[in-house]
């Protein structure tokens, strides 16, 4: 699997590296051992990089036809038409993304970008407008998660205490407050305290 592949894990290194030319080599290497979009496409970021962009459409458009329900491969290929000029390709993949994928908030900010580009308002502000909705659902559920982690570990923390009554209770103590501190202004006071008591109840 690519996971293991020692040549694409290579590759990523020097990729984070800014090792370009580096990571080039070791992702052509993986490619000729095993044909992968997710290499194809990375290495594509490589050459996007070293200016070469038609080789970096090239490896985006093989990504592309090796997994053609994938909506990045279709928003990548449209940032790099965007940047060769071909707004209309690139707003043409842009909703090909959206398509696909429906709550991609980032491809529809960038597809109002490109509509704005070219001239289409009304189209432009619905694609913000949308982007915008999605961006405060991804908060909500966010926060959400936040929250059920957070009640997930002081429902741990209390089972622990009943199991063991005789058990410190500063840990569960200190995992309430935490809850409490980014939600009420008494909650903060309370942290506040906590911490100069040596972080015991007080």
């Amino acid at each position: 699997m690519i996971s293991s592949n020692a040549h694409y894990i290579e590759g990523r290194k020097r990729f984070e590296a800014k090792d370009f030319e580096g990571a080039l080599e070791f992702y052509t290497r993986c490619i000729a051992e095993e044909e992968n979009p997710s290499v194809y496409s990375e290495r594509a970021v490589v050459y996007f990089y070293l200016k070469q962009l038609d080789k970096s459409m090239a490896d985006m458009n093989h990504a592309a036809s090796l997994e053609p329900d994938n909506p990045y491969r279709y928003s990548s290929r449209a940032y790099i038409k965007d940047a060769m000029g071909d707004l209309d390709g690139a707003i043409e993949d842009y909703e090909r993304a959206v398509t696909l994928d429906p709550e991609d908030s980032i491809a529809y900010n960038n597809l109002g970008l490109l509509q704005e580009k070219k001239g289409y308002k009304q189209k432009a502000e619905a694609s913000f407008k949308k982007a915008d909705e999605l961006a405060e659902v991804d908060q909500l559920l966010q926060r959400i998660r936040k929250e059920q982690e957070e009640e997930a570990a002081v429902k741990e923390s209390n089972a622990e205490v009943q199991e063991n009554p005789r058990q410190d209770r500063s840990k569960h103590s200190w995992l309430a407050l935490i809850r409490e501190t980014f939600t009420t202004r008494s909650g903060f006071n309370e942290y506040i305290r906590f911490i100069k008591n040596g972080f015991k109840p007080s």
